[in-house]
């Protein structure tokens, strides 16, 4: 039987998706993070993704949208496998964040756990498909006479160029929880196939659940070396 229907792109995203994530996914899911390092090397291959993608894309396109709707599905399946990796390292003490505000504040401690100083970056902001990006951020909390142990948070969500969430991860910046100074990354591996536009990028930063700054900025992939289908596709 042919099948001559096309389908939405909301609707193909939805069937691609669940193949893939019997198929291409390690246990826990593409999205798999450490705090300690880099993710571990996931079972999800781009290639392999992009390539199950142009078929059920093609497919289900049918007739002369065949073409259109394999680069589509190419560009979505590659997509599947984007995750983003964290890594947090402890610079600065609870003890020592503690001494220097004492000095700037008369001697006095904040009742409970305060945010002292987050500075966050982002580079680069336009990378190619097999690229990587990164923020890189320092964060400073004190704790305080009442909160001696605050739960930090640093979080990131990675937008499709349609708005909808592509990805997202929350991590301690501590195995335990602690006030101190702390620089943190994450950084998103894009892999090859996944189509151009502009990617809106957050950063949130949370003490004891409660969020308290952040950052919005915009990661643009871009086809150097041409223009693909699965843009032409992704982009129509």
């Amino acid at each position: 039987m042919t099948l001559t229907r096309s389908l939405s792109v909301p609707a193909l995203t939805a069937l691609i998706a669940s193949l893939l994530v019997s198929g291409c996914a390690t246990p826990g899911g593409p999205n798999q993070t450490s705090a300690a390092g880099p993710a571990p090397a996931t079972e999800c291959n781009p290639a392999l993704a992009a390539g199950l993608g142009a078929v059920v894309g093609s497919l289900l396109g049918g007739g002369t949208n065949s073409l259109r709707g394999a680069a589509l599905g190419a560009g979505l399946g590659a997509m599947a496998c984007v995750a983003i990796n964290y890594q947090s390292q402890q610079v600065k003490s609870a003890q020592q964040t503690q001494n220097d505000y004492k000095l700037a504040n008369k001697g006095r401690l904040p009742e409970m756990a305060t945010l002292v100083k987050y500075e966050t970056s982002f580079t680069p902001a336009t990378i190619r498909p097999g690229q990587k990006a990164q923020t890189s951020s320092y964060i400073e909390v004190v704790p305080g006479t009442k909160d001696a142990t605050p739960v930090i948070e640093e979080e990131m969500t990675l937008y499709k160029p349609d708005g909808t969430v592509l990805t997202t991860a929350r991590k301690a910046v501590s195995a335990t929880s602690t006030a101190g100074g702390f620089r943190n990354s994450f950084t998103i591996p894009m892999p090859d196939g996944v189509p151009q536009g502009v990617y809106p990028v957050k950063t949130s930063l949370y003490v004891n659940n409660k969020r308290v700054t952040g950052q919005d900025t915009k990661l643009q992939i871009v086809q150097w070396n041409g223009v693909t289908p699965a843009t032409l596709a992704f982009a129509n």
